[in-house]
């Protein structure tokens, strides 16, 4: 079922006495800390294994650190329009309708009924900087619904040589130095929150490009890799081993289901060709790291850090070789599924102290519940009487604030795209991934015993009672809606 709308009058007065109450507390009054700003950093295919302090120690010294890492955070599902519709929503796809990349945003119900919408109502100043759920073009020229500041991608999408809306106005980036993506996001993000009031909370999503792959050259990347901004970028930050797991180019993928179980293995020149990409998504993701340093830096020196959120993940992993897969990102395996996912909160909303370190089922459902609740208790309403049934749950809990959060929480994870293996529904808990594919097929792992997937032991005796409750569970969530009713999201 899609965009369930309820009444809610009583949330919306809720919403109207939290604005109320921001307002005496951000003009000084002793009611507590004003409403925070929230910067959500979403980088774009971006796999664990470039995700660590070597190749990113601006976003760790400023961002996990000092934050919460989400070592079980997952892109439900690990595709770019159905996860970024998902963070807009706070939704599984069978609730907001976007299954997919193919028709993407277009299939977004209730275009106005978003996050940004449900924040300016409440006061935010919102801004998006970027590239949009994928469509370069699926908003046009003018902002989508709930953004006052807005600047994204006319097309083509890329790292040079594209075309961008500012608040509806074109404008060309060339071949310059100065028009690398990463760097002009990175700009107009500081235009965005130095052009807000300093008593008006703002929220910012920061969507770059990278590591996303392109097709023009630059030195040795590009050709379907993703551009670092320089060859000298390149050979100073990309000349790195290629991580191996256990899972790399597997020996026996019999057990797999057949868009896997028929790969060949990974050979000499195919390797070389993964090898490069890694080595150019890890330039790429170098710059993205030295501008979230100058941004973390600069926001410091406003005095804005200690009352600003910040949110940094990918949309979905990447395959650098793992189970014979070459490339891509669809498939519900770990290297998909599990992304870069770090929140870091002001000590002045914490309320207690934060685990550096998460083990909790997180997905990109639970950022718009999350950011609604450190924002004041705002309700997702586009007006009186309408408001959406958000399916994911708000992190507070598990970031040192009040509140449970279910210890065995099962994800969703659900796809429906063009393409051999690409339409299944998942769920996934600590423990365990269950797959149901549309051809029938099934997998189950056992992450604790198996946590690099070689083993399929769907139709294992030993794993049947396993296997039933992980498939009832998955028949649930298929058409859950909310964390409460007759069908939880739980």
């Amino acid at each position: 079922m899609r965009a369930r709308l309820r009444i809610a009058a009583a949330a919306v007065l809720a919403a109207i006495v939290a604005a109320v109450a921001w307002t005496g507390a951000s003009s000084g009054s002793a009611a507590g800390p004003g409403p925070p700003n929230v910067l959500l950093i979403l980088v774009d295919d971006q796999a664990m294994n470039s995700f660590t302090p070597q190749f990113m120690p601006n976003t760790y010294r400023w961002i996990v650190g000092p934050g919460t890492k989400f070592v079980d955070g997952l892109a439900a599902p690990p595709l770019c329009c159905p996860d970024r519709a998902g963070i807009l929503t706070g939704q599984y796809p069978h609730n907001n309708g976007v299954f997919s990349n193919d028709p993407g945003y277009a299939s977004l119900d209730g275009k106005h009924d978003t996050l940004p919408r449900w924040l300016d109502r409440a006061g935010y100043r919102t801004g998006f900087v970027g590239k949009w759920l994928n469509e370069a073009t699926s908003a046009g020229p003018q902002p989508a619904p709930g953004w006052r500041y807005w600047f994204s991608y006319l097309g083509p999408v890329g790292y040079y040589r594209y075309f961008m809306s500012e608040n509806g106005r074109r404008e060309w980036f060339g071949s310059t130095r100065s028009s690398y993506s990463t760097d002009v996001f990175t700009r107009h993000a500081k235009r965005f929150i130095g052009s807000t009031g300093a008593k008006t909370p703002w929220f910012l999503w920061l969507a770059y490009n990278a590591p996303h792959d392109t097709q023009p050259a630059l030195g040795s990347c590009g050709h379907t890799s993703a551009m670092p901004p320089t060859q000298g970028t390149f050979l100073r930050h990309g000349q790195v081993p290629l991580p191996i797991p256990p899972s790399y180019n597997e020996r026996d993928v019999s057990d797999k289901p057949s868009f896997v179980a028929t790969l060949p293995p990974i050979g000499a020149t195919v390797r070389s060709h993964i090898q490069l990409r890694f080595d150019c998504a890890v330039a790429t993701m170098w710059e993205v790291d030295r501008q979230i340093g100058k941004l973390m830096r600069w926001l410091k020196e406003r005095g804005e850090l200690n009352n600003t959120i910040i949110l940094y993940m990918s949309d979905n992993g990447f395959y650098f070789g793992e189970h014979r897969i070459v490339r891509g990102k669809t498939p519900p395996y770990e290297p998909g599924l599990r992304v870069p996912y770090a929140i870091k909160v002001p000590d002045a909303y914490q309320g207690g102290s934060a685990p550096h370190v998460s083990s909790d089922v997180v997905t990109n459902e639970d950022v718009a519940p999350t950011i609604l609740d450190y924002a004041g208790g705002v309700q997702p309403c586009q007006g009186p009487r309408l408001c959406r049934t958000l399916d994911g749950r708000s992190l507070r809990p598990l970031l040192g604030g009040p509140g449970s959060f279910p210890p065995n929480r099962a994800a969703l994870a659900e796809l429906n795209a063009p393409g051999a293996g690409n339409q299944y529904a998942a769920v996934r808990t600590r423990q365990y991934v269950y797959v149901e594919y549309v051809d029938g097929e099934r997998e189950l792992y056992d992450l604790r015993r198996d946590p690099f997937e070689k083993q399929n032991v769907a139709n294992d005796p030993s794993y049947a009672s396993i296997e039933t409750q992980l498939a009832q569970k998955l028949g649930h969530l298929r058409r859950c809606a909310g964390t409460h009713g007759a069908h939880p999201c739980l």
